[in-house]
């Protein structure tokens, strides 16, 4: 099977950034249309609903901000790039998502020690929240292939957040058809059933994230070795290490060879080495090997 043709980073960041833009538009429009209705109705579930709508657009903010900064060159300063800003991002909406659960969770928690009467919930209110649930959706879906298809994991992150407020929006609906029936908890346990989505989201967002923030290995060992033993006179190497992202890994490792060999001989070696670990890793994108002669002890890993 044929492999997609690498996207030039340049053109990638454009992309992602233009269904980030798009995106923020439509969490701006659900939001501020949950806001009105919330406001008008006094549904608490609603209410949550929209901080949680509001905070995805807040996210799309953060995102479109650091997407400028991740694809900068790098410099003196930041002699790796500047790729994690995007990761910083990702994790920021984990931290958002946070914020918002612990305010409206204890408002949920307060209506169900209160007692707080049912909510009858008009026509109207059903076009609303039904509406704002297929926008979801179609964001859910659309964002979550975007991610894929540039392998963002900013997109990522957003797309299942995303995706939790189809069910989030979906338990909203349940409460507001309970209301009718006069069941008067309905609409705080649907609060409360919120916070626990979105706790659940936001943890995942922060451990899928922080990871590559304290440098968690991205290639895998067994794999480097595979090639580098596939090189002519390379023989063997070891304290292989990298880090980075999926689509950004920064790689270093040792590479043993026949001591006896000319030092130009050995460099010629290292370059084949590191063209072969290219071509067959394509989300590496910076090589460190550090030769050594064959036969002295180990040093580290």
């Amino acid at each position: 099977m044929n492999q997609p043709a690498p996207i030039d980073p340049c053109v990638r960041e454009r992309r992602v950034r233009r269904v980030v833009f798009a995106i923020l538009w439509l969490n701006l429009a659900v939001a501020i249309a949950k806001a009105v209705y919330a406001h008008w109705s006094g549904s608490l579930a609603v209410a949550a609903d929209a901080l949680h709508s509001f905070l995805d657009a807040g996210a799309n903010v953060i995102g479109l901000i650091a997407l400028r900064l991740a694809h900068q060159p790098p410099d003196a300063e930041h002699p790796y790039g500047h790729r994690k800003f995007e990761i910083v991002a990702a994790a920021s909406i984990g931290v958002l998502v946070s914020a918002g659960a612990f305010e409206f969770g204890t408002g949920a928690v307060g209506a169900l020690i209160e007692g707080r009467p049912s909510l009858e919930t008009p026509p109207a209110g059903f076009v609303v929240i039904g509406g704002t649930w297929l926008i979801n959706i179609f964001v859910a879906v659309y964002e979550g292939r975007a991610a894929r298809r540039y392998d963002s994991p900013l997109l990522a992150a957003d797309a299942g957040h995303t995706a939790s407020d189809v069910v989030v929006t979906t338990a909203v609906l349940v409460a507001l058809v309970a209301g009718r029936f006069g069941i008067g908890w309905a609409d705080p346990a649907a609060a409360l059933f919120v916070l626990a989505v979105v706790a659940k989201v936001a943890w995942s967002i922060l451990a899928g994230n922080v990871g590559v923030l304290v440098d968690r290995a991205v290639v895998d060992p067994a794999r480097v070795r595979e090639l580098v033993l596939a090189t002519p006179g390379a023989r063997g190497c070891h304290r292989v290490r990298s880090r980075g992202t999926s689509v950004a890994a920064h790689l270093d490792l040792h590479v043993l060879m026949d001591p006896e060999l000319p030092l130009r001989t050995a460099h010629e070696i290292a370059h084949h080495v590191e063209d072969r670990l290219r071509a067959e890793l394509p989300e590496v994108v910076d090589v460190t090997i550090h030769i050594e002669p064959e036969g002295d002890p180990p040093e580290g890993l």
